[in-house]
């Protein structure tokens, strides 16, 4: 706008026609900061016209005709040859910063609409992309690995040849692709977990209460329907920082956080599934029972 600030001090006579059927009004035109000044004679300011809506009706012949704007009936009449071409000048660079506006807010609007896109989907992306890299087989290594770095569930009773079998019948007949791992703690819970990794950890003081052996194929059941699709292991990812899992997919080394207190029995909905329901013998709850008595 270096050519319009050197009109600012510039002024002109000019001719001022404020309505339709009106007689010409001589008037002086001096240049603002963003718009022309029309003044009387007293340089008492009548109007003033912002540069982005001056329209050239007519140029010519030593005079310049204006207005501000088609859908308006004034008109300015100029003949002053510098007021002239200033007049010309602003006109020109009026119709620049208009089309830089409207470019700019729409630009504004696009990376808004990715911003905002982005601060929802991309959390998800993110974690779908989690997903793929890390499969069942080595989602239940790295829980395993995190429980014991970080010692969190004490030590676990020794599992019986029984429970293993009865594990891997689960496994088969649910098709279950982390595998289930079911440990008996000595350690004091307010009540099991599911964890990722298809790990389930169960108090040994919780086989003490009421009705312990539904309570238990209840137990079961839920773990098994939120195995599915791998719903406890998203639960863990929605856990993690996205600089964590970010950090991850770019290869670097990275320490994952769990916190117990997310994955307990009642933090679960009690929904049980509709379809196949496991069933447990009295010899696989005894054995499974029994496992810190032995």
């Amino acid at each position: 706008m270096t050519a319009i600030k050197k009109y600012r001090r510039l002024e002109a006579k000019g001719l001022w026609i404020d309505a339709k059927q009106t007689n010409p009004k001589e008037v002086i035109v001096s240049i603002g900061k963003a718009s022309i000044i029309i003044s009387d004679k007293n340089e008492v300011p009548l109007d003033h016209w912002n540069f982005n809506s001056i329209v050239i009706l007519k140029s010519g012949d030593a005079q310049i005709i204006v207005s501000p704007g088609l859908e308006r009936t004034e008109k300015l009449i100029i003949k002053d040859d510098e007021m002239v071409n200033a007049i010309t000048i602003i006109c020109d660079y009026g119709k620049v910063p208009n089309s830089i506006i409207k470019s700019t807010h729409s630009i504004k609007i696009i990376l808004l609409c990715i911003i905002t896109m982005l601060f929802f989907y991309f959390p998800s992306i993110v974690r779908n992309m989690m997903l793929d890299i890390i499969k069942p087989a080595n989602e239940t290594i790295l829980i395993k690995n995190l429980l014991e770095k970080q010692n969190l569930l004490g030590k676990s009773c020794k599992k019986q040849k029984e429970t293993i079998k009865f594990e891997e019948k689960i496994k088969n007949n649910f098709q279950l692709k982390t595998g289930i791992d079911i440990s008996i703690t000595n350690l004091s819970l307010p009540s099991p977990l599911i964890l990722p990794g298809g790990k389930i950890v169960i108090p040994f003081n919780w086989f003490d209460q009421k009705e312990s052996y539904q309570e238990f194929v209840t137990l079961l059941n839920i773990a098994l329907k939120y195995f599915e699709e791998r719903k406890v292991f998203i639960r863990f990812l929605k856990e993690q920082k996205l600089s964590t899992l970010f950090a991850y997919i770019l290869g670097l080394d990275v320490i994952f956080n769990l916190t117990p207190e997310f994955y307990h029995l009642t933090e679960y909905s009690k929904v049980m599934p509709t379809g196949n329901k496991l069933q447990v013998s009295d010899e696989q709850w005894l054995n499974i029972r029994n496992a810190c008595l032995n």
